[in-house]
């Protein structure tokens, strides 16, 4: 099966602080501004088939993993969609991995897929469903799964898959599902 190269969506973001000759601070200010969003300025969507994101999820091993599928099109996901990005960067530092696959279509990648990570300010890997069979790539994470959105699988430190969590979740939901796996030693 032939993948198909990185999607890069770029948008460069530039601070709009005024610059006057005299004044040393607000060039500093335009400065640090456009440095700040510059780390959310672009996000790299991968498609990729059910094989590739378990070996990026394998290649974690001795941190724990939340992988989150979802789509634009479902509503419940996009409102779930902050409480992940939110759980990633509480939790990074104590060894928590954040991947989002994306149910939308190829065609999607740029135009609606992209921009949504970029405005939800993901700082996490993103990958977009790309199979031959989306039966087959749903049971290979989940044979119990029917398909439904958002569904979010967890990883320990080990790489076993230890919580499935069904429907749209919150930030405390997040939070208590991956604690007592993060608590453990690392």
């Amino acid at each position: 099966m032939q993948h198909q190269a990185i999607t890069r969506i770029s948008k460069p973001v530039r601070g709009r602080g005024k610059r006057h000759p005299y004044i040393l601070m607000s060039a500093c200010v335009g400065l640090c501004l456009s440095a700040a969003f510059a780390v959310h300025a672009a996000v790299t969507v991968t498609p990729a088939d059910a094989p590739v994101i378990k070996r990026a999820i394998a290649a974690q091993k001795g941190h724990v993993v939340l992988v989150n599928f979802w789509a634009t099109w479902c509503g419940p996901c996009v409102a779930e969609f902050p409480a992940v990005v939110e759980t990633s960067r509480r939790y990074k530092s104590q060894g928590l991995r954040v991947f989002a696959v994306s149910a939308d279509q190829l065609k999607d990648a740029r135009t609606k897929v992209a921009p949504f990570l970029t405005k939800s300010r993901a700082d996490f890997p993103a990958y977009l469903e790309k199979s031959a069979d989306p039966e087959e790539f749903i049971d290979a994470f989940d044979p119990t799964w029917q398909g439904d959105l958002p569904r979010t699988i967890i990883y320990d430190r080990a790489g076993k898959r230890v919580k499935t969590l069904t429907g749209p979740q919150t930030a405390q939901s997040l939070a208590a599902a991956v604690r007592p796996y993060l608590a453990h030693a690392r």
